[in-house]
């Protein structure tokens, strides 16, 4: 319950900055072209607290999923006074900018987090910072029918050039059942073959079969467990179990641990740097609702801290950004396109409840993966709200647009018809997602071996 509410509170403290930074982008455009701003708003609905500045009230709302900015005259149905402080008493260009200043604001924001970040030092995987090397290849996968091997350095998939497996893991995971061009260095030698990733659920995405040098580093040692019992320590590296080398083998430590048979074997760690063979005895897990032996341990990669001069880390930032909003604007493409073509489903989208879900995940993991969560959420919410659909930014831009192209302004009743239509639209899809929320958490997954 405790680990719940953490969760709730940190999603509320990322949204809310977020949000926060969004509306100021409206705001300060706003007051910038002299135009009425009569609410500030975080949230949606009832008015719970706030305070009075000048003529403009700024409060916190009951429904903590958004946040407005109300200008004078800016919505179908206000009176229209002709005050030339209202928004439609404004040029067409002040009111584009004015609505473009959101979604803008959330971008730099996306940006500006990163920075900081990569400047401040930032820890990631040790296979993440160099060029994708496979570190195992699962009998019968869409990799090993490819023709990729463990040991290969991908150098190339789908046309990015030397990617990480970040790269690797997103462009397979938005192309299920889709040809793959990937080129592989073998021997000193590239090769050229085709993935084609299988469908997979929870989440319904791509999957290939391969992955990085699978990860040994004793994370955490849960007490009462087999791992502890036999001496298993914290930072010590799994090299073998019952004498398979596990980075030869090319599988992972939990599927290994299912292959042996005995009910006690050796199992060899590196501990600063000498070898150590201790014996185990696994016992079967009691939560994942599968008949899984597993030692009791987590385990992660080696990692690294990447920390940069203000210029290095700006581009830095540029480069990941335009890389995960690459993704976001694959995936909203996909979602439109049928399985046969390729697309992705709704349900892979997350609502509020997955980034609940994800910002406390982060948050345990640090302040270093928080923010970069934060900031992929803050660009999210930027391209998402460039989309045109007339509730949304992206929508007044184009209304705006268009009117300019047609040199005079839609009727009212026109105006009203295209916001009813897509509120309705956004409540379905946004009632849709969070339900698609509520039955992600319903199955149970793998537990720690």
């Amino acid at each position: 319950m405790s680990d719940a509410l953490s969760s709730i509170g940190i999603a509320l403290v990322v949204l809310g900055v977020i949000i926060v930074i969004h509306e100021l982008g409206h705001f300060l455009v706003a007051k910038f072209f002299k135009i009425k701003v009569e609410t500030f708003s975080v949230g949606f609905g009832p008015r719970l607290f706030g305070f009075k500045y000048g003529e403009t009230d700024y409060r916190i709302s009951a429904l903590p999923l958004g946040g407005y900015v109300k200008m004078s005259g800016e919505n179908p149905g206000d009176t229209i006074t002709g005050d030339p402080r209202e928004f439609m008493s404004k040029p067409k260009w002040q009111r584009f900018l004015v609505a473009a200043a959101g979604p803008f604001m959330n971008i730099v924001l996306a940006v500006g987090l990163l920075t900081g970040l990569f400047m401040y030092g930032a820890e990631v995987a040790e296979y993440m910072s160099s060029i994708a090397i496979v570190g195992y290849v699962e009998p019968g996968s869409p990799a090993e029918q490819a023709g990729i091997r463990t040991g290969d350095r991908i150098v190339s998939i789908q046309g990015k050039e030397r990617p990480d497996w970040q790269d690797v893991g997103s462009r397979v995971f938005i192309n299920p059942e889709q040809s793959l061009p990937v080129t592989v260095e073998r021997d000193a030698q590239r090769i050229d073959v085709t993935l084609t990733p299988s469908r997979q659920t929870n989440p319904d995405g791509g999957f290939s079969g391969m992955g990085p040098p699978y990860p040994g580093m004793v994370e955490q040692v849960f007490p009462g467990k087999p791992a502890e019992k036999a001496g298993i320590e914290v930072g010590d590296e799994i090299v073998a179990v019952d004498g398979i080398d596990l980075k030869r083998h090319g599988e992972s430590l939990q599927t290994v641990l299912q292959e042996v048979k005995k009910e006690t074997f050796p199992i060899t760690v590196r501990r600063n740097g000498e070898l150590k063979e201790l014996s185990i005895s696994p016992v079967a897990d009691e939560n994942s609702g599968k008949k899984q032996k597993v030692i009791g341990i987590a385990i992660d990669w080696p990692r690294v801290k990447i920390k940069l001069g203000f210029v290095d880390a700006f581009y830095l930032s540029l480069d990941k950004n335009k890389e995960n909003a690459t993704l976001i604007l694959t995936v909203l493409g996909k979602l439109f396109k049928s399985p046969e073509n390729g697309g992705l489903p709704v349900g892979t989208l997350e609502g509020p409840i997955g980034i609940v879900r994800v910002s406390g995940n982060a948050f345990k993991l640090g302040l270093g993966p928080l923010i970069f969560v934060m900031a992929m959420i803050s660009l999210n919410l930027g391209l998402l709200n460039l989309l045109p659909v007339p509730i949304l930014d992206g929508g007044v831009m184009l209304l705006i647009a268009i009117e300019g192209l047609i040199r005079r302004d839609l009727s009212l009743r026109v105006k009203e018809r295209i916001v009813q239509v897509s509120f309705v639209a956004m409540l379905m899809l946004t009632a849709f997602v969070i339900y698609n929320d509520i039955v992600k958490l319903l199955p149970s997954s793998p537990g720690n071996p």
